[in-house]
């Protein structure tokens, strides 16, 4: 029977688990950078920037565009057309106007409107179809000078393409800082759950010790019992760590977009500190930071914006070829349709505006102003974050080194106790004081440990060579 229950509970776990990945710290944040949403935005943003750019160069060229009309009138227009009509000149042979002469005067004769009298006019009924008549034709601009507009917007679209490629180093730093948080924290759980095993296992041997020893009447129950107080509370302490590693085994899932049920192994177990060369060597410089680039971008575009304002009350001129054919109209039994090509050519020139132009380049050459002195004002607060971020890492190192010399004096003093109490020379008070102190200089050991890894990565981030 018991063996059914091993069984069953063992097929439970299996099903409740995924297989178990392993994962270093490099795994973490190749996989960080894969699934995080914001670098995936960042870096379409960085396309879009680009097939804008490659948009706006195409203003420099000529452009070609076709155009049909058709046109369906149900009724026919119908009018009666008097024209006047003219003769020719016996001296010059050319036609005149047959205008009517008064017989004594010889003078033109002025009808009631004001209009000369002809002898004779033309009557012609004019009918028009329009039941099938169509215009097609085919057009090509050339833009020829636009006040720099076009240049100005290419440019702007150069710029927009640099913020793109900060903007995706800057989501980039943030996936492997928030990775490398994640990953030492759930390391960082993890060697407290082992402290916590081992320093269980340390009170079980003194407690079978003490056991032995009140069974043989060497010591009082009082003793025993003192064990296991202590018990109970490495007990709770190890249900609270399990619960922490659990949580951060999930955090660290969704950083890298594993399955919340993956059981993750990470293969940087032991927190080891080597010498970093970063706190020395590396001469911090608030420009190699994306947020700087950013900003240092935004003062450039603001430049072209005040070209864009000028542009606008400055001469334009373009030229344009075409081609139109028109068919399908109906005079009466004919039909007309004609084929031309034509030619214009534009100038704009801006004369009066109220000062409109005026206006919008100083809040153009304003707004740049203001964004010059917001890029000195955040790279004052930058070099301010680089140095506290330097004496965070700093004070970490320092963290650690105490951190070693504590756990070195709580090892040999534990030690010293277990020897003593052996011999019958320390107090059983003492011996579990000394062991609470080995255990707390552990955990301070590891948290200092922790502390240092994710202060290295902070002051990396601070600096912009978090890559």
């Amino acid at each position: 029977m018991n063996r059914y229950i091993l069984f069953t509970v063992l097929l439970l776990l299996a099903i409740g688990l995924n297989a178990q990945q392993k994962l270093s710290l490099t795994d973490c944040r190749e996989m960080a950078l894969k699934q995080n949403e914001t670098v995936k935005i960042s870096q379409l943003q960085s396309e879009k920037a680009k097939a804008e750019k490659a948009a706006l160069k195409t203003k420099y060229l000529p452009s070609l565009s076709a155009s049909a009309t058709g046109v369906y009138l149900n009724n026919d227009i119908k009018m009666d057309l008097y024209l006047p009509t003219m003769v020719p000149d016996l001296s010059t042979g050319e036609l005149v106007p047959n205008l009517m002469i008064h017989p004594v005067t010889g003078d033109q004769i002025i009808g009631a409107d004001g209009n000369p009298v002809f002898n004779m006019y033309a009557w012609l009924p004019l009918e028009i179809s329009l039941k099938g008549a169509y215009m097609a034709g085919l057009s090509l601009e050339q833009p020829l000078y636009t006040g720099g507009k076009i240049m100005a917007g290419n440019k702007m679209a150069s710029i927009g393409v640099k913020m793109a490629a900060e903007n995706e180093a800057l989501q980039n730093m943030n996936a492997l800082y928030e990775a490398d948080q994640s990953y030492w924290i759930y390391v960082s759980v993890k060697e407290k759950v082992k402290l916590a095993n081992t320093y269980a296992s340390l009170l079980d041997t003194l407690f079978a010790t003490v056991q032995y020893a009140y069974e043989t009447g060497m010591v009082t129950q009082n003793e025993v019992l003192k064990v296991q107080v202590k018990q109970n509370e490495v007990k709770l302490q190890l249900q609270r760590a399990q619960s922490g590693l659990e949580l951060t085994r999930m955090a660290l899932c969704r950083v890298t977009g594993l399955d919340f049920n993956t059981a993750i192994e990470a293969t940087d177990s032991a927190i080891v500190i080597n010498n970093s060369p970063f706190s020395n060597s590396v001469n911090p410089d608030v420009t190699n930071r994306p947020e700087y680039g950013l900003m240092e971008k935004q003062v450039e575009m603001a430049g072209q914006n005040i070209k864009l304002a000028k542009a606008d009350f400055l001469p334009m001129a373009g030229v344009k070829v075409g081609y139109s054919y028109i068919g399908g109209i109906e005079f009466g039994p004919d039909t007309y349709n004609s084929g031309n090509v034509n030619v214009m050519a534009s100038v704009k020139i801006p004369i009066f505006h109220w000062g409109e132009g005026i206006q919008k380049t100083k809040s153009a050459i304003k707004d740049q102003e203001i964004k010059q002195l917001e890029l000195e004002k955040n790279s004052r607060l930058m070099q301010l974050e680089i140095e506290q971020a330097r004496l965070n890492f700093t004070d970490a190192q320092v963290r650690v080194y105490l951190a070693d010399e504590s756990l070195i004096a709580a090892r040999e003093n534990l030690k010293e106790s277990n020897d003593n109490y052996e011999l019958g020379m320390e107090t059983l008070p003492n011996l579990l004081e000394a062991q609470a102190q080995w255990q707390q200089a552990n955990s301070e050991t590891i948290d200092a440990k922790t502390d240092y890894k994710l202060k290295e990565t902070a002051y990396l981030k601070a600096i912009g060579e978090l890559k």
